[in-house]
């Protein structure tokens, strides 16, 4: 009899053990340090599911850190380390990313990188508040091939002038269109050129002895109506005595249009003797014979 009512007590005591075992697990299970988070539940439901115990469902949007674009795809641990979510995480960029400007630019990674992708947004309008704005052929340039050091993306570089990035161009051009070196030009290119395009370029000094920025003259080559280019830095003197009008105004057809002008010469310097294309006009000035 003593027995059997020691077996009874025992087999209601085990039961009561096995009805208490889940409560007592959960309060009793061991948790990483400061992995549970205050007002998130007291159990691991709060944050996993028992389909996948990887995938974490937790609003993060109330920790004042709100998880977008690429940052929605990073782990935990990528930011928690150590999984204890009761230290709070630095959220300035430089927390995670290394800063291979090293503080040229200060910590606002986000004025030219967001979220999304880490590729840069500094674009060319962006550069436009520079001291040196992105314009036509310019706006297309990779960062890089003006701010030289790619290894540690660093943009101190002062601006350049043009020839520091287009000499071989300046020295290629004796063998496609002037010999810029023979004929004097400077290395200042904007004098001429404009950021679209090295071709048509314009020499503003001409106008003040033969106009060629407007009227029939304009957007002749330089070589179309001179022999030859050295020494043109501009003087004052309008005579380079390279000029040649009969290259295009052939003198047979000049001998008939002239017939009524007395003293007429088939030669170059005498058609600028008696027309001109003065600045800023494109009409023909005839002077009368004396």
């Amino acid at each position: 009899m003593r027995i059997a009512v020691l077996a009874i007590v025992l087999a209601w005591s085990g039961g009561v053990a096995a009805a208490g075992a889940p409560g007592s697990a959960q309060q009793g299970a061991k948790l990483v340090p400061g992995h549970g988070l205050k007002g998130s539940g007291s159990g691991c439901a709060s944050c996993h599911s028992t389909d996948n115990w990887r995938r974490v469902s937790f609003d993060h949007d109330q920790t004042g850190f709100p998880l977008r674009g690429r940052h929605s795809l990073a782990s935990c641990s990528g930011c928690h380390a150590s999984i204890d979510f009761s230290t709070a995480v630095p959220t300035g960029c430089s927390a995670c990313h290394v800063d291979v400007h090293t503080g040229e630019f200060g910590t606002r990674c986000a004025t030219c990188h967001d979220e999304e992708s880490w590729r840069s947004k500094f674009d060319a309008d962006a550069h436009r508040r520079t001291n040196f704005p992105l314009t036509g052929r310019h706006a297309a340039i990779p960062c890089e091939e003006c701010h030289l050091d790619q290894r540690d993306r660093r943009f101190t570089r002062a601006t350049v002038d043009c020839y520091t990035c287009h000499k071989a161009d300046y020295l290629r051009a004796a063998t496609i269109s002037v010999d810029h070196i023979a004929a004097g030009f400077p290395t200042t290119c904007r004098d001429c050129h404009n950021p679209s395009t090295f071709r048509s370029g314009r020499f503003p000094a001409h106008d003040a002895c033969f106009q060629i920025s407007a009227g029939p003259h304009a957007g002749i080559p330089c070589l179309g109506c001179h022999t030859s280019l050295t020494g043109m830095l501009p003087t004052g003197a309008c005579a380079t005595n390279t000029a040649s009008c009969t290259r295009c105004h052939f003198c047979p057809d000049m001998q008939q249009r002239h017939t009524s002008v007395a003293g007429f010469q088939c030669k170059d310097r005498k058609c600028y003797e008696c027309h001109q294309f003065p600045a800023g006009t494109a009409q023909t000035r005839q002077r009368r014979p004396r």
